[in-house]
């Protein structure tokens, strides 16, 4: 079974790189890195002897392989662009339908002048006046209702009114709709699929060699703010499809950015900014099952996303159970379903990445009670898709950052 082309890594000197494959294996554009802390990846060739009555004591006697396992763990701080892949392919999908890439005003407004179809490489307008070429432009905005989806650009070439632009459109556009020039930060919706994207990781041992693991997806991300002198944390267990030795690694270029801290955290909880809350961690499980068929192959054929879980926990400090104003031992006896919200955020905009659970139910209230320290509650969710409304999944990640391209 072919598995699709390579051309997005992460990684660090002594740590890892991953790289982000299409559906249709074909080639992605952007190469970026992720500054590691572990990588345990690691290769399970599936061996085994069958114990068979021939004559001698010896239980193994003939080596055989089976199912083949490349699975393991890679963890690192969360920055405003470096490991937003990893949120992706654990979520679903950046820029889906009516939740396209926007950016931030910058100069020169206009319409467009005449519809355009998916993939279309150029756009005419109706006044070029304001563009210029390397600019950053937006096509259309962002209505869910309908839906339109906005979409950023660079334009290469201005010819009268026609932009020629860096990337082909994904969406097609109706006439009429505004074109705009924008800047950073760019905001990127994270959207929930029953599909998820494809990583290879690829394990660069000091640029000297890499083991490249193919065909990737994340069974299970954990975010974790940690209060205390470390920053927010990720880690993503992945599982491969196969495996391969590299003489040459991929050359290592990371983006010059710092990772996020538990200072610039802000959590709200059933509708209430919860200031005096602390070590939130939510993960995410996507049930990831490995398939083995006649593929001529030891590794997994299929890994498919069958379910979906996501829960997590928060630590509180403890004033009442039954605070009128927070209420979480009464909302956790009532059965109480409400939104859970993280936002992260840089000042000066330098990015923030927010993480929406628009209901969660209380499944567990525990107080940590001792001597010279301060009484905390651990609120123990769990997370649930609504059947109605507008937000319609069980979790979503908003970013925003340097990036104006799709992830």
């Amino acid at each position: 079974m072919p598995f699709p082309t390579i051309t997005e890594r992460y990684g660090s000197l002594s740590g890892t790189g991953f790289a982000k494959e299409s559906s249709f294996g074909q080639a992605v554009a952007a190469t970026t890195f992720l500054p590691m802390t572990q990588n345990s990846l690691e290769a399970d060739p599936g061996w085994f002897s069958p114990e068979l009555m021939m004559g001698t004591r010896d239980a193994q006697v003939f080596n055989m392989y089976g199912e083949a396992k490349f699975n393991g763990s890679i963890a690192g701080p969360l920055f405003p662009s470096n490991a937003i892949e990893l949120l992706v392919a654990s979520i679903g999908v950046d820029a889906a339908p009516g939740y396209g890439v926007t950016g931030s005003t910058g100069t020169g407004s206009t319409t467009l002048n005449g519809a355009t179809s998916a993939g279309a490489t150029s756009i005419t307008v109706t006044s070029a006046t304001g563009f210029t070429v390397g600019q950053i432009i937006q096509v259309d905005t962002n209505n869910t209702t309908t839906p339109t989806t906005a979409e950023c650009r660079k334009i290469n070439t201005i010819s009268t009114n026609t932009l020629t632009l860096d990337q082909a459109l994904t969406y097609a556009h109706s006439t009429g709709v505004t074109v705009a020039g924008v800047v950073a930060p760019y905001a990127h919706t994270i959207s929930e699929a029953n599909t998820l994207p494809s990583l290879t990781i690829e394990k660069n041992v000091g640029s000297y060699q890499s083991l490249q693991f193919a065909g990737g997806r994340v069974n299970k991300l954990s975010v974790k703010t940690p209060v205390g002198n470390q920053p927010v944390d990720i880690t993503a267990d992945v599982m491969a499809q196969s495996v391969a030795a590299l003489s040459s690694p991929t050359a290592i270029s990371i983006t010059n950015e710092i990772p996020f801290v538990f200072a610039e955290a802000s959590v709200s909880l059933f509708g209430h900014s919860r200031s005096e809350a602390a070590n939130l961690q939510i993960d995410l499980e996507n049930g990831v099952k490995e398939t083995y068929t006649y593929s001529q192959s030891h590794g997994p054929s299929f890994l498919t996303p069958v379910t979906l879980k996501v829960h997590g926990t928060l630590d509180v400090v403890w004033d009442s159970f039954t605070d009128a104003t927070y209420g979480d031992f009464t909302n956790m006896e009532n059965g109480t379903l409400g939104a859970l919200t993280e936002t992260l955020t840089h000042p000066n905009n330098g990015g923030s990445a927010q993480f929406n659970l628009p209901q969660v139910a209380l499944s567990k209230f525990s107080n940590d009670i001792k001597m010279t320290d301060v009484i905390m509650s651990t609120l123990t969710f769990e997370a649930s898709k609504p059947l109605s409304g507008t937000s319609q999944y069980t979790v979503q990640a908003v970013v925003s950052n340097s990036v104006y391209l799709p992830y």
